[in-house]
């Protein structure tokens, strides 16, 4: 399928909501959007805990949290054990905070493509 075929199916779909838009936005995974869903109770997960939930290897999960976090969609936060050691805990950023950025980037791409589109 071509790009165009791509964006005009997008345009059409009559279910485009907002799992839709995220993935477009920033270019998710099944796997992702299945991790944002488990994030979605508002409970901090370790990436093995996140494995075990998705039925995943947990380096697979781990690269998908990294990845989110790096996307700002979620949080890492380091937590020190006790006896010497750490680990990281992951948790999705507030749906508001995510809605407000998402919108600044999507402005922010039209403007772009508007720009690259007039100078053609």
């Amino acid at each position: 399928m071509h790009n165009q075929d791509y964006m005009k199916d997008l345009i059409e779909r009559e279910d485009l909501g907002c799992d839709i838009a995220l993935e477009c936005l920033y270019n998710l995974s099944t796997l992702d959007k299945r991790l944002l869903e488990t994030l979605k109770d508002g409970d901090e997960y370790r990436s093995d805990e996140i494995a075990e939930i998705l039925e995943r290897d947990q380096s697979t999960a781990y690269r998908s949290l990294e990845r989110l976090a790096r996307c700002g969609l979620v949080y890492k936060e380091k937590q020190n054990i006790r006896n010497g050691g750490y680990f990281y805990v992951y948790s999705l950023r507030p749906l508001d905070k995510i809605k407000e950025e998402a919108l600044e980037c999507l402005e922010e791409w039209y403007r772009k493509m508007k720009k690259a589109i007039e100078e053609l």
